[in-house]
């Protein structure tokens, strides 16, 4: 997990050559060969080995007919021993609970599918959960559907890796159907989610170099902490010359971009994978297989129904080369609406624009129960869909059941509760600025009293609300509490108490 040693970069750079692209994971850079450097790095003692990224096609010149340069991937040796720094702990994210369901909008239809409607009813919306997300361009989310994100600060980064300007917005589309909150017109499931946005396509082209943009990128969410990452690009064949992938290499384990999902969700990451769009919608275009990295042993790879819950034709599908059934879920993924480049609203199809629903019902699941590591949400997500008995190869599990699921995460949250009373860090709701105060309760609570006090310690609200073991939700009404600096107390019916301070502005 860490860096590539500084002495083998020097090295590198001594010889002439620049890396564009690191990755801790698979302790390698990428850069720009010539053929004869190519070989003179690969003679290297610290090289294990180099191998063809992609080729560039550079402006010709004068005396230069001809040449060509290409872009390698150099794994290198291990760094020289050091002390062992480990990885950082799994992010708990916190929870919270509005009053009712907001008008979702145009994604009323595609939510009620898969009854996500019930659980932003009782109030998960991803609050504290970073969602990442990997992609083409995002336009810097600035949309209406963006607004409350940016205003709450919960637009943590944005990060393109191609050196290159973009063209295209799919990006922001697919955040749009996850985590927008443009109140009547579109909702996603968690809007109250934290976003990070890494661009790691080149929509101009498609060569292999953007598989090592894909996992710079993961590596980057892992650093900032994302604890589910959508992933609505993938990978089979490239432009004329670079390396594709072949039906017999779609085993789990053979791909570059597959295993970075397979080492992010050993690392505690949930990453939900699109299966791609390239089933059979025509019968002159039937790749008919999942992507590149939906194979991956881990991923939650998520497929598309049609309106009315029959298969989209053009729905990838499995078996995986070594005979594992994909997808693993499915939602709608035709006709759904997503915000656009022009500030308004589009209809678009696509497994894209499937998985980002999945992504955000897992955000709610780790939003109710942070406990829940990859292979747990998986679980509960295939156990709870509409084919959970009889799973197949076209359709997986079936569809989603969000409401199911969440249920199921919220009681396993209450099966295991903390020994001591946990109040998270209390804000303003995204729809009314009501207080909202995230608490955690030991067993046996059966009621809660918040209270905020000034900073002189008079008391300007006290409610008792109904309780349980584990995770609540409590609501402090905006009228009761003006903007200043409060003491928020709260006190379970046993007298257990915690104590949080909290600055409410206008």
């Amino acid at each position: 997990m860490r860096p590539v040693a500084n002495v083998y970069l020097r090295r590198l750079r001594t010889l002439g050559v620049r890396p564009l692209v690191h990755s801790r994971w698979f302790h390698a850079v990428s850069a720009r060969l010539s053929p004869a450097m190519r070989r003179t790095v690969a003679q290297r003692p610290y090289v294990r080995r180099t191998q063809p990224v992609g080729t560039l096609s550079p402006l010709r010149r004068p005396g230069r007919a001809g040449d060509r340069s290409g872009v390698a991937r150099a794994p290198l040796l291990p760094d020289p021993p050091r002390a062992f720094t480990p990885p950082r702990a799994f992010t708990p994210p916190r929870a919270f609970t509005p009053p009712r369901a907001p008008a979702v909008g145009a994604l009323e239809g595609p939510l009620r599918r898969i009854r996500a409607l019930p659980p932003l009813a009782r109030g998960w919306n991803g609050r504290g959960v970073r969602i990442g997300f990997l992609d083409t361009s995002f336009a810097g989310l600035r949309h209406p559907a963006f607004v409350s994100l940016r205003a709450d600060g919960r637009l943590a980064a944005l990060r393109s890796f191609p050196r290159r300007r973009q063209g295209g917005t799919h990006g922001l589309g697919v955040v749009s159907v996850a985590a927008g909150y443009d109140a009547g017109r579109l909702v996603g499931p968690a809007f109250g989610a934290t976003v990070l946005g890494a661009t790691t396509e080149y929509t101009q082209f498609e060569r292999t170099v953007e598989e090592d943009h894909f996992v710079a990128g993961l590596e980057w969410l892992y650093r900032r902490g994302a604890d589910v990452v959508n992933v609505s690009i993938g990978y089979t064949t490239f432009d004329e010359g670079q390396r594709s992938y072949a039906p017999e290499d779609l085993d789990g384990d053979t791909a570059l971009t597959t295993r970075a999902v397979d080492r992010a969700a050993h690392l505690g990451m949930t990453i939900v994978v699109s299966a791609g769009n390239s089933g059979c919608d025509t019968p002159d275009a039937c790749w008919y297989y999942v992507n590149t990295p939906a194979d991956a042993d881990s991923a939650l790879t998520v497929g598309a129904v049609a309106p009315d819950s029959s298969l989209a034709p053009f729905s990838a599908r499995g078996p995986t080369a070594d005979g594992r059934r994909k997808p693993d879920v499915l939602v709608q993924g035709q006709g759904i609406p997503a915000a656009s480049a022009r500030g308004g609203y589009t209809r678009v199809s696509g497994t894209s624009f499937a998985s980002p629903q999945v992504t955000a019902v897992v955000a709610q699941m780790l939003q109710v129960n942070p406990s829940l590591g990859p292979m747990a949400v998986r679980r509960l997500l295939r156990r709870t869909a509409s084919h959970a008995q009889s799973p197949d190869t076209s359709r997986g599990w079936g569809i989603v059941n969000a409401d199911a699921a969440l249920r199921t995460a919220e009681w396993l949250a209450r099966r295991t509760p903390p020994s001591r009373l946990q109040v998270a860090r209390p804000y303003r709701s995204v729809r009314d600025s009501a207080l909202i105060v995230p608490v955690s309760a030991p067993p046996h609570t059966a009621a809660l009293r918040v209270e905020m006090r000034s900073p002189q310690g008079r008391r300007l609200y006290r409610a008792t609300q109904p309780a349980h073991a584990g995770p609540n939700r409590l609501r402090v009404e905006a009228s009761a509490v003006p903007p200043g600096r409060y003491r928020c107390v709260v006190v379970t019916d046993r007298g257990r108490r915690a104590t949080r301070l909290v600055t409410l502005s206008p």
